[in-house]
Order: C-alpha cells, then sequence, then structure tokens
C-alpha cells in the first residue's frame, strides 16, 4: 500500500479518539467552577480595558474577554449538561458586555460562540481558577518567552548565532507581546514555538506527514483563527532547514504539499468536527451560522475594513505596526535582503531551485490575503502572519548556513 495512503488510514481512524479528546477536553475545563475563576478575573478589573495597550485595536481586547467571557456567566450545572454547554460555548461579546455582567450581573450581549473548539479555554479557567488574571498572563509571557529562547538556541547551536538572531528578530518587531500575554492568543504562539521546537529534532527524511495532520487538528482545537497558517509554516520551515541540514536540498515539492495537504486535513476537517458536534447537540442553525461567519471572514463589509485590492490585508497588516517598527520592518525585512549582490544570488539560487521554503514563507501572506476581512479588522494579530517570511530574509540577510547551498552565491 502507498506510504501517502497508508498513512491518510492511521489518520481517518484516529479521527473519532481525538475528536473524544478535544471534547473531553472542553468539558473538563468548563467543570472548574465559575466562582474562583470571577474571583481571580476581577482582582484588577481595570485591565481588562487596560490591555487594550497592548495593541493597536479595540476589537482585539474584545477578542479576550470572548474567550475570558465563554461559559462565565452560566451556571456551573446547566440543566442541558456539561456536554452542550461546552459545545455550545456562550460568551459575553466583547469588553463592555463582560464589565455591566462583572458590575450588575447584566448579560444581555450574549451569543452562541460553538464555531471554535475552544481548547483556550482548557489554559485559561484552570489558570484564572488558582491565580489573577494578571498573574496569569506573567506566566503566559514568561513561558512564551522561554520558549521563544530554546528554539533559538537549538537553531543557534546547529546553524550559528546568525540563524539564532534571524529567529528572534521578527518577534522583536512584530506585535508578537499580543501572543505572549493574551490567554486567547498566547495558545498559538505556544502552539507555533512548541511544534517547531518538535520538528527541529526530527531526523526522518520521510515527510512528517501525520505531524503535520496532528498540528493541523491541534490548531483547530486551540487557534482562535488568530494565525493558523503562522503555525504551520513555523513548524514547517524548520523541518525544511534541519531536513537539508546545512548541506543538501530542502524537502521535494512532494513532500511539502502531502505535509500541507495533511495539516489542512487535520485542521479544516477538525473545524468541521465541531460544527457537526454542534449541529446534533444545539437546537440553533448551526450550519447557517457557521457558513455567514466564514464568508463574513473572507470578504465581509466592515468599518474596519479599507479595502479588497490584491495586497490591502498585508498593507494593514504593516501599517498597524506600532511607531518605528513598521519603517523597520520594512527596511530589514523588504530593503536590505536585497540590496546587494549575493544576497540577490541567494534570492535567486532559492528560486532556481524552485524551493520550498520560499512557498512556506509565502502560505501565511496568501492567508492575509485569502481572509481579506479578517486580517484586516485583527490586524493587530494577524500581522504575526510575516513572521516566516521574516525569518527567511533575515537568513538570506545573515548568509545564514541554515539555507544551504541556496545561501552561496
Amino acid at each position: 500500500m502507498n506510504t501517502l495512503v497508508r498513512k491518510a488510514l492511521i489518520a481517518l481512524a484516529a479521527t473519532p479518539l481525538i475528536a473524544a479528546l478535544f471534547l473531553a477536553g472542553v468539558v473538563a475545563a468548563f467543570s472548574v467552577p465559575n466562582a474562583a475563576i470571577l474571583v481571580n478575573l476581577t482582582d484588577r478589573p481595570e485591565l481588562i480595558y487596560e490591555r487594550r495597550a497592548n495593541n493597536g485595536r479595540v476589537i482585539d481586547a474584545d477578542t479576550e474577554c470572548i474567550g475570558l467571557s465563554i461559559g462565565l456567566y452560566e451556571s456551573d450545572a446547566p440543566p442541558q449538561g456539561l456536554v452542550r454547554r461546552a459545545v455550545n460555548a456562550e460568551s459575553l461579546y466583547g469588553c463592555a458586555p463582560l464589565q455591566r455582567w462583572i458590575a450588575d450581573g447584566e448579560a444581555g450581549a450574549h451569543r452562541d460562540y460553538f464555531r471554535y473548539w475552544h481548547g483556550a479555554t482548557l489554559v485559561m479557567r484552570p489558570m484564572l481558577a488558582v491565580m489573577p488574571y494578571n498573574d496569569m498572563r506573567g506566566f503566559l509571557f514568561t513561558l512564551s518567552a522561554v520558549l521563544l529562547g530554546w528554539l533559538c538556541w537549538r537553531v543557534g547551536a546547529d546553524f550559528g548565532p546568525a540563524t539564532a538572531l534571524a529567529f528572534a528578530a521578527p518577534f522583536v518587531i512584530l506585535n508578537a507581546l499580543g501572543l505572549w500575554v493574551v490567554a486567547t492568543k498566547a495558545t498559538t504562539w505556544l502552539l507555533a514555538i512548541g511544534a517547531a521546537i518538535v520538528f527541529s529534532r526530527r531526523k526522518a527524511a520521510e515527510a512528517p506527514v501525520l505531524a503535520f495532520f496532528a498540528l493541523g487538528a491541534l490548531t483547530a482545537f486551540f487557534d482562535f483563527l488568530t494565525a493558523p497558517a503562522f503555525i504551520f509554516a513555523m513548524a514547517a520551515l524548520v523541518w525544511a532547514i534541519y531536513a537539508a541540514g546545512g548541506e543538501g536540498a530542502f524537502p521535494s515539492w512532494r513532500q511539502f504539499l502531502a505535509s500541507g495537504v495533511f495539516w489542512s486535513v487535520g485542521w479544516a476537517g477538525f473545524v468541521l468536527v465541531k460544527i457537526i458536534l454542534a449541529a446534533h447537540f444545539l437546537d440553533l442553525d448551526v450550519w447557517g451560522d457557521f457558513t455567514d461567519a466564514a464568508l463574513f471572514r473572507l470578504r465581509g463589509q466592515s468599518e474596519h475594513v479599507d479595502g479588497f485590492i490584491p495586497g490591502a490585508a498585508l498593507v494593514a497588516n504593516i501599517a498597524s505596526l506600532k511607531s518605528v517598527w513598521g519603517p523597520v520592518a520594512v527596511i530589514a525585512f523588504f530593503i536590505l535582503p536585497f540590496v546587494t549582490r549575493d544576497r540577490r544570488a541567494s534570492w535567486a539560487g532559492l528560486f532556481q531551485e524552485r524551493s520550498v521554503v520560499l512557498a512556506i514563507a509565502a502560505a501565511p501572506l496568501l492567508w492575509l490575503e485569502v481572509f481579506s476581512n479578517h486580517s484586516q479588522i485583527h490586524a493587530a494579530f494577524t500581522q504575526i502572519n510575516f513572521a516566516p517570511y521574516f525569518i527567511l530574509a533575515g537568513l538570506v540577510l545573515a548568509r545564514s548556513p541554515a539555507l544551504a547551498r541556496s545561501a552561496k552565491p
């Protein structure tokens, strides 16, 4: 039997078990009593509003409040049962409704938020049960910084300090802080960098398609549509440079496409599994809501969207970089990697070899354009999709041996 077909059958057979584990995890998170969470969430209630200083858009702050409020105002033991409560995942839709509910118990503006698995609650609810919200943010920041340091140490030990710098620099310029301290987004960061660390120690020559399938499933579980393609691309980029080992070719296009397909099936498949479960448990127009939400994120009109011409989402994400970082990003990653003959030769080598690292760097940028509405509304967070390209540009700029033969003019 063809290896890819065999692995596809393994993934298919594992799907019910993974779905059951995901559902059990969310149910466990919702079984944590609300009372302790509320005490720690209101330890310093002003932080819910002040955290808007971490990013450039109010709507990005509201996504955190949506995540924090999921299931919070409902009964710990609802008549319909914990499973239905976890599948339904009702939330107060924004920071203002959350603050009003905390102040006077008014739960007016709430929504059924069943489109996501809400794996973030597996982190948020247990942590908020034992520590104040501000402490949780500090813990997530520390853990995020440690993981990035671990990844940079590994690639630095294997390819030199310039390569480590190329991996670290984009996250200084991009608004990574939001992903380090904001609970609904930190899970995206932890999954992306954690997967990159795992792939940095992969030795087998064949494409790790089952690993990418599992990563896609975990992306559907933990990511709030922050940057799914970033999670895939970070893992794929590290896999590619380690497969080349500084000596030979990057993975083939067949290997790259197979890995991308397995990741995409894992991600899209488990998004659909959640919708199927929701349609089974809820007396709602689940499929209609899902379709409307998907269409809105693709091309829906909004006051926060400037336009849908090609490149509009990319420009919005660059423009949302704070103060000096926008010009620094343009200079460091769009100009300097092309200013000398040697660096242009490195890019030419990548194109001549039809290197998959170019596709890996481009994939998250294509995601921004496809989900143009979502990318512009949430530009303060979705800009993290630039990171794989910025890392590649940094590797060219640093003449890193991680680019193997392509780094040599």
